[in-house]
């Protein structure tokens, strides 16, 4: 009986089967990165494994601006020393605080999420406006109705009334925010470090709208309009993925994730003692 009792004490105590959820003693096993001059230098001067640092780059992004945000000081927490995929990773800022926490599905794969079983990306907008039609597809070849010339026209432009709102596809920072040649008046937006929506032809900006300033989905950022080489009120919109114009009306765009809700309980019971024990929140 008492072997029986101790088996079962460590199997509790290391282990939820089925998916990756609780850990041993060695989850509170953690390296910390001190910035000192940027997170690639400061991590390496930590020997932390740099698919470590991708990752922190890849789940951050969302939340942290790391041009601009990450100061002297600053710390990120790495809990579990084994592996590429640490229990959890935590950011300590001088204005803010991020963690998640890693969590393995039922097809083996990992990812991570904060305490609420979220993770930090949101859902996007499947178009920025509300619009009368679709007046240019995505195409290799598209005759220009004022260059009279035949050019790729890697992005879609949707008719509508001038004036009409543009929002954010989803939260993001501004790259730019300014008059550019034959877009006219133009707004980018990168979305964490992959994805960046792009809006011209815009009749004027949203008010208080700057470099480096963070939007949220569904925020408004203009208005349409026609400035630039445009025949008529449209929004010219692209959506770029690491570099690469995509088509909108075509690429699959990233969902927000949830932990199962069957292992939502054990998940958040996981990250609370992760915070406890490094004496966090």
């Amino acid at each position: 009986m008492l072997k029986l009792a101790l088996f079962l004490i460590a199997a509790l105590g290391s282990l939820y089967v089925g998916n990756t959820l609780a850990h041993g003693d060695s989850a509170l096993e953690h390296s910390t990165i001190h910035i000192t001059r940027s997170l690639n230098y400061d991590a390496q001067k930590a020997n932390i494994n740099p698919k470590i640092v991708d990752t922190i780059i890849r789940v951050f992004s969302w939340k942290i601006d790391f041009n601009k945000d990450l100061k002297k000081g600053d710390r990120f927490i790495i809990v579990g020393n084994s592996g590429i995929h640490p229990s959890a990773l935590i950011y300590l800022g001088t204005n803010k605080k991020v963690a998640v926490f890693s969590y393995t599905d039922k097809q083996g794969r990992t990812n991570y999420y904060d305490i609420n079983g979220k993770s930090l990306y949101p859902s996007f907008l499947k178009a920025p406006l509300k619009y009368d039609r679709v007046s240019s597809k995505f195409q290799r070849k598209r005759f220009h109705p004022i260059l009279k010339t035949w050019r790729p026209h890697r992005a879609v432009d949707f008719a509508a009334k001038r004036g009409t709102p543009v929002y954010s596809v989803a939260s993001g920072v501004i790259q730019h925010r300014k008059r550019m040649g034959a877009l006219g008046n133009v707004v980018y937006i990168n979305h964490g470090s992959n994805y960046t929506s792009v809006y011209g032809h815009l009749s004027k900006f949203a008010r208080g709208l700057k470099p480096s300033s963070k939007v949220k989905k569904g925020q408004i950022i203009g208005y349409v309009g026609s400035t630039g080489r445009s025949t008529g009120p449209h929004l010219h919109y692209e959506l770029r993925y690491k570099g690469i114009r995509k088509n909108p009306l075509k690429h699959t765009l990233p969902k927000q994730k949830k932990v199962r809700r069957a292992d939502l309980w054990r998940f958040k019971n996981k990250a609370q003692k992760i915070l406890n024990g490094l004496h966090l929140y």
